[in-house]
Protein backbone atom coordinates (compact mmCIF):
# COMPACT_ATOMS: atom_id res chain seq x y z
CA UNK A 1 0.00 0.00 0.00
CA UNK A 2 2.85 2.42 0.82
CA UNK A 3 4.28 2.02 -2.67
CA UNK A 4 0.88 2.77 -4.13
CA UNK A 5 0.48 5.89 -2.04
CA UNK A 6 3.90 7.21 -3.00
CA UNK A 7 3.57 6.25 -6.64
CA UNK A 8 6.67 4.04 -6.73
CA UNK A 9 4.90 1.49 -8.90
CA UNK A 10 3.75 4.13 -11.33
CA UNK A 11 5.62 5.08 -14.51
CA UNK A 12 7.31 7.94 -12.70
CA UNK A 13 9.14 5.50 -10.41
CA UNK A 14 11.00 7.06 -7.48
CA UNK A 15 10.86 10.51 -9.12
CA UNK A 16 7.18 10.89 -8.33
CA UNK A 17 7.68 9.57 -4.80
CA UNK A 18 10.55 12.01 -4.14
CA UNK A 19 8.46 15.01 -5.11
CA UNK A 20 5.61 13.95 -2.85
CA UNK A 21 7.93 13.29 0.09
CA UNK A 22 9.66 16.66 -0.36
CA UNK A 23 6.34 18.51 -0.33
CA UNK A 24 5.16 16.55 2.70
CA UNK A 25 8.44 17.04 4.57
CA UNK A 26 8.52 20.76 3.82
CA UNK A 27 4.92 21.15 4.98
CA UNK A 28 5.56 19.31 8.23
CA UNK A 29 8.70 21.34 8.94
CA UNK A 30 7.00 24.70 8.29
CA UNK A 31 3.99 23.64 10.35
CA UNK A 32 6.17 22.56 13.28
CA UNK A 33 8.12 25.84 13.34
CA UNK A 34 5.03 28.01 12.87
CA UNK A 35 2.99 26.27 15.58
CA UNK A 36 5.93 26.72 17.94
CA UNK A 37 6.00 30.44 17.14
CA UNK A 38 2.23 30.73 17.56
CA UNK A 39 2.42 29.22 21.02
CA UNK A 40 4.86 31.94 22.06
CA UNK A 41 2.90 34.63 20.21
CA UNK A 42 -0.11 33.88 22.40
CA UNK A 43 1.77 35.41 25.33
CA UNK A 44 0.82 38.97 26.23
CA UNK A 45 4.29 39.75 27.59
CA UNK A 46 7.68 38.01 27.73
CA UNK A 47 8.41 35.54 30.52
CA UNK A 48 10.39 37.29 33.28
CA UNK A 49 13.38 35.29 34.51
CA UNK A 50 16.64 35.89 36.30
CA UNK A 51 19.62 35.40 34.08
CA UNK A 52 21.05 32.63 36.25
CA UNK A 53 17.87 30.54 36.25
CA UNK A 54 17.41 30.95 32.50
CA UNK A 55 20.99 29.97 31.74
CA UNK A 56 20.51 26.84 33.86
CA UNK A 57 17.55 25.85 31.67
CA UNK A 58 16.95 27.96 28.52
CA UNK A 59 14.66 25.32 26.99
CA UNK A 60 11.42 26.79 28.38
CA UNK A 61 9.62 29.92 27.10
CA UNK A 62 11.48 31.50 24.20
CA UNK A 63 10.21 35.08 24.56
CA UNK A 64 11.93 36.24 27.74
CA UNK A 65 12.88 39.28 29.77
CA UNK A 66 16.03 38.57 31.76
CA UNK A 67 17.46 40.44 34.72
CA UNK A 68 20.99 40.28 36.11
CA UNK A 69 22.71 39.41 32.83
CA UNK A 70 26.16 40.44 31.69
CA UNK A 71 27.53 40.29 28.17
CA UNK A 72 31.02 38.88 27.55
CA UNK A 73 32.10 41.19 24.71
CA UNK A 74 35.67 39.87 24.76
CA UNK A 75 34.42 36.46 23.55
CA UNK A 76 31.99 37.80 20.94
CA UNK A 77 31.80 36.93 17.25
CA UNK A 78 30.60 39.36 14.61
CA UNK A 79 29.09 39.75 11.17
CA UNK A 80 30.60 42.56 9.09
CA UNK A 81 30.06 44.44 5.89
CA UNK A 82 33.48 44.45 4.27
CA UNK A 83 33.18 47.84 2.65
CA UNK A 84 34.99 48.39 -0.63
CA UNK A 85 37.92 46.21 0.42
CA UNK A 86 40.48 49.02 0.27
CA UNK A 87 43.36 48.09 2.53
CA UNK A 88 44.87 50.18 5.30
CA UNK A 89 47.22 49.57 8.19
CA UNK A 90 45.58 47.09 10.55
CA UNK A 91 42.68 45.94 8.36
CA UNK A 92 40.12 46.80 5.71
CA UNK A 93 38.93 50.36 5.19
CA UNK A 94 35.17 50.87 5.33
CA UNK A 95 34.32 47.63 7.13
CA UNK A 96 31.26 48.00 9.37
CA UNK A 97 29.79 45.76 12.05
CA UNK A 98 26.30 44.54 11.15
CA UNK A 99 25.64 42.19 14.06
CA UNK A 100 27.34 40.94 17.20
CA UNK A 101 26.96 37.53 18.85
CA UNK A 102 27.87 37.99 22.49
CA UNK A 103 27.93 35.21 25.13
CA UNK A 104 25.43 35.82 27.93
CA UNK A 105 26.72 35.23 31.46
CA UNK A 106 25.38 35.72 34.98
CA UNK A 107 28.03 35.93 37.67
CA UNK A 108 30.83 33.98 36.02
CA UNK A 109 31.69 33.26 32.36
CA UNK A 110 30.59 29.83 31.12
CA UNK A 111 32.91 27.83 28.87
CA UNK A 112 31.55 26.97 26.38
CA UNK A 113 28.70 29.51 26.47
CA UNK A 114 25.19 28.09 26.79
CA UNK A 115 23.49 31.21 25.41
CA UNK A 116 24.49 33.98 23.01
CA UNK A 117 22.84 37.35 22.34
CA UNK A 118 22.46 38.22 18.65
CA UNK A 119 22.23 42.01 18.62
CA UNK A 120 22.09 44.79 16.06
CA UNK A 121 21.97 47.52 18.72
CA UNK A 122 23.01 50.65 16.85
CA UNK A 123 24.73 52.28 19.84
CA UNK A 124 26.86 49.22 20.56
CA UNK A 125 27.75 48.71 16.90
CA UNK A 126 28.76 52.36 16.63
CA UNK A 127 31.00 52.01 19.68
CA UNK A 128 32.68 48.92 18.22
CA UNK A 129 33.12 50.66 14.85
CA UNK A 130 34.76 53.50 16.75
CA UNK A 131 37.40 51.14 18.14
CA UNK A 132 38.37 50.10 14.61
CA UNK A 133 38.48 53.74 13.50
CA UNK A 134 41.13 54.91 15.97
CA UNK A 135 44.84 54.07 15.82
CA UNK A 136 45.93 51.17 18.08
CA UNK A 137 47.75 53.53 20.47
CA UNK A 138 44.50 55.45 21.07
CA UNK A 139 42.24 52.45 21.78
CA UNK A 140 42.76 52.58 25.55
CA UNK A 141 41.86 56.26 25.67
CA UNK A 142 38.79 55.58 23.52
CA UNK A 143 37.62 52.84 25.90
CA UNK A 144 38.13 55.12 28.89
CA UNK A 145 36.15 57.91 27.25
CA UNK A 146 33.23 55.60 26.43
CA UNK A 147 33.47 53.37 29.49
CA UNK A 148 30.09 54.39 30.92
CA UNK A 149 28.32 53.64 27.62
CA UNK A 150 29.97 50.22 27.36
CA UNK A 151 29.08 49.34 30.95
CA UNK A 152 25.43 50.32 30.49
CA UNK A 153 25.09 48.14 27.40
CA UNK A 154 27.09 45.15 28.63
CA UNK A 155 25.40 45.04 32.06
CA UNK A 156 21.78 45.81 31.14
CA UNK A 157 19.07 46.12 33.77
CA UNK A 158 16.74 44.11 31.53
CA UNK A 159 17.57 41.97 28.50
CA UNK A 160 14.63 41.10 26.27
CA UNK A 161 14.60 38.85 23.24
CA UNK A 162 13.25 35.82 21.43
CA UNK A 163 14.86 32.45 20.78
CA UNK A 164 14.08 31.47 17.19
CA UNK A 165 13.21 27.75 16.84
CA UNK A 166 15.65 27.50 13.90
CA UNK A 167 19.01 29.27 14.08
CA UNK A 168 19.95 31.55 11.21
CA UNK A 169 22.98 30.86 9.02
CA UNK A 170 24.76 33.87 10.54
CA UNK A 171 24.07 32.55 14.04
CA UNK A 172 25.39 29.08 13.22
CA UNK A 173 28.54 30.56 11.70
CA UNK A 174 29.12 32.76 14.76
CA UNK A 175 28.57 29.85 17.18
CA UNK A 176 31.18 27.85 15.29
CA UNK A 177 33.65 30.74 15.61
CA UNK A 178 33.28 30.85 19.39
CA UNK A 179 33.09 27.03 19.68
CA UNK A 180 29.58 27.12 21.14
CA UNK A 181 27.65 25.21 18.47
CA UNK A 182 24.98 24.03 20.92
CA UNK A 183 24.34 27.43 22.51
CA UNK A 184 20.89 29.03 22.47
CA UNK A 185 20.69 32.24 20.41
CA UNK A 186 18.60 35.04 21.93
CA UNK A 187 17.59 37.55 19.24
CA UNK A 188 17.85 40.95 20.94
CA UNK A 189 14.58 42.91 21.29
CA UNK A 190 12.79 40.43 19.02
CA UNK A 191 9.19 39.34 19.62
CA UNK A 192 7.41 36.20 18.37
CA UNK A 193 6.71 36.68 14.63
CA UNK A 194 2.91 36.53 14.87
CA UNK A 195 2.03 37.31 11.25
CA UNK A 196 4.75 35.03 9.89
CA UNK A 197 3.61 32.24 12.20
CA UNK A 198 0.02 32.42 10.94
CA UNK A 199 1.21 32.49 7.33
CA UNK A 200 3.52 29.54 8.01
CA UNK A 201 0.66 27.47 9.46
CA UNK A 202 -1.39 28.12 6.31
CA UNK A 203 1.53 27.21 4.02
CA UNK A 204 2.36 24.08 6.02
CA UNK A 205 -1.23 22.82 6.00
CA UNK A 206 -1.53 23.55 2.28
CA UNK A 207 1.62 21.55 1.45
CA UNK A 208 0.49 18.64 3.61
CA UNK A 209 -2.95 18.72 1.96
CA UNK A 210 -1.40 18.69 -1.52
CA UNK A 211 0.84 15.73 -0.62
CA UNK A 212 -2.02 13.77 0.98
CA UNK A 213 -4.32 14.49 -1.97
CA UNK A 214 -1.63 13.34 -4.41
CA UNK A 215 -1.09 10.10 -2.49
CA UNK A 216 -4.84 9.46 -2.27
CA UNK A 217 -5.28 9.92 -6.02
CA UNK A 218 -2.40 7.57 -6.75
CA UNK A 219 -3.88 4.97 -4.46
CA UNK A 220 -7.26 5.17 -6.16
CA UNK A 221 -5.69 4.92 -9.61
CA UNK A 222 -3.62 1.90 -8.60
CA UNK A 223 -6.63 0.27 -6.93
CA UNK A 224 -8.85 0.75 -9.95
CA UNK A 225 -6.19 -0.55 -12.34
CA UNK A 226 -5.79 -3.71 -10.30
CA UNK A 227 -9.49 -4.58 -10.37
Amino acid sequence: MLKRLLGIDADGGWGAATGTLLILGFGLFVLFVSVSDLREAARIAPEKRTCGSWLNDPSGPRWVELSGCKLDLASAASRKWKGWLSMRDGGVSGAKYLELFIPIVSDQPIDPPVAVLATQDTELLALIDGIDAVPPEEVEAYLDAHGAAFRAILSPEKLTGYVEPVKSLASRTALTQITAENAVVLEHNRQPPRANAIFGVVVGLFCIAVAVRTMARRYLVERDSSL
